[in-house]
């Protein structure tokens, strides 16, 4: 996950340039393995729920944490890019969770984590006692 310690500027260097060191060090533009967490509100990857980034095509963005508690401005990667992935692992721990598997044993699709997906394998580590 990217979004975990990178703020919004890299190594002091812009989102752009993010992008183009992207491309250059992966031409395939996509990840072979990413292991997502899930926040209580059914976040990934800095993606927040009725967050109008969670509908972009980029393969990063920056994004604002509406918890006041952590920095608010960082630099994710796009559903999009997380889906093109050849692997993604999401792990949902901690009893905070119980309400986003609930929800998403209930078909709900809103959640940011409802809408990962992946190129060749998606794969769910949930903790047992939350199913």
């Amino acid at each position: 996950e990217l979004s975990s310690g990178i703020n919004a500027e890299y190594g002091g260097v812009g989102l752009e340039q993010f992008q183009l060191d992207f491309v250059t060090l992966n031409p395939a533009q996509r990840f072979d393995y990413v292991i997502l967490g899930v926040g209580s509100d059914g976040h990934v990857a800095s993606l927040f729920p009725h967050s109008n980034t969670l509908h972009s095509t980029a393969d990063f963005l920056h994004t604002h944490s509406p918890d006041p508690s952590v920095s608010p401005h960082r630099l994710t990667a796009s559903l999009d890019l997380i889906s093109r992935s050849r692997r993604v692992v999401v792990v949902v721990v901690g009893e905070g969770k119980r309400t986003v598997v609930d929800r998403l044993r209930q078909g709900d699709l809103e959640m940011p984590v409802a809408k990962v997906d992946a190129a060749e394998k998606l794969i769910w580590y949930v903790q047992k006692d939350l199913l």
